[in-house]
């Protein structure tokens, strides 16, 4: 009795591995939107205008492979993915081109299956081989800008002696060094804003009010107190104070940043 209630046991467990191991292989990305093709058959390619476009709405692929335009259908369920025979115009071009779009159409028409990890999507053949790698493309700073402008971050650090007030708002700063002075405003560049909307877009506004400050000066010794708030839509996300000068390490880019603007000329 004892046996067969340990091979039951042990039957169950991994039954319920499997379960798992299904579970997740069902789980994929939905593609959907453009996606360059970074590699093929191993071989890096740096062009940003190979690209594969996914409408996940009529399951039709389409894009640029190196020297003509290709199109067709595609299947996907789960990992599972096939590709019709695909169709593209008849342009001649140089050799190198010639044979990256050879080696594209080859390695669609090959695939039987795909992963994503990281935002790599990666697709595989029937020897479980990698043919192909696609990687979303990067927005440009003016998409960034436009994308992200509604964000509002609001940092303060304030002591008997000192006050220091930034605001990002609709694409600009403004900022006060006394409490009564008037806001000066300072007007940023395409890619100031990209860059602060970047590194706000990384943060998980979820977790600011958790972070722990790095040390806690402010409670004992009349330090600065700094606390910075961001807000995006009808949602504010805000840390807990922290000394000035030493922010949490989550946000300590972004603080340097906003400092960084209205202490240059």
């Amino acid at each position: 009795m004892k046996y067969i209630s340990l091979f039951f046991t042990c039957l169950f467990i991994c039954s319920c591995g499997n379960a798992k191991e299904a579970s997740a292989m069902t789980t994929q990305t939905e593609l959907a939107g453009n996606y360059n093709i970074t590699s093929v058959y191993g071989n890096q390619l740096d062009s940003k205008d190979l690209l594969i476009r996914f409408s996940l709405e009529k399951k039709m692929i389409s894009g640029f492979s190196g020297c003509n335009q290709f199109s067709g259908s595609y299947e996907n369920k789960g990992a599972a993915l096939n590709f019709s025979p695909l169709a593209s115009t008849r342009k001649m071009c140089r050799p190198e081109a010639n044979k990256t779009e050879q080696d594209i159409l080859k390695a669609l028409n090959e695939t039987i299956r795909f992963t994503e990890n990281n935002q790599v999507i990666t697709f595989y053949d029937l020897d479980n081989k990698v043919v192909m790698t696609l990687a979303k493309p990067e927005p440009s700073n003016s998409q960034v800008a436009d994308k992200q402008k509604d964000y509002k971050v609001e940092y303060t650090a304030i002591s008997r002696g000192s006050y220091m007030l930034i605001n990002y708002e609709n694409n600009s700063i403004s900022f006060q060094k006394e409490r009564n002075s008037k806001p000066q405003v300072k007007a940023l560049s395409k890619s100031q804003i990209a860059s602060l909307n970047a590194k706000i877009g990384a943060l998980n506004l979820n977790e600011l009010e958790s972070l722990e400050p790095p040390s806690k000066a402010h409670q004992y010794d009349g330090a600065a107190i700094a606390g910075l708030k961001i807000s995006t839509g009808s949602s504010n996300y805000q840390t807990p104070s922290f000394d000035a000068g030493n922010p949490p390490k989550t946000i300590e880019a972004l603080v340097s940043e906003l400092i960084g603007y209205i202490e240059k000329p």
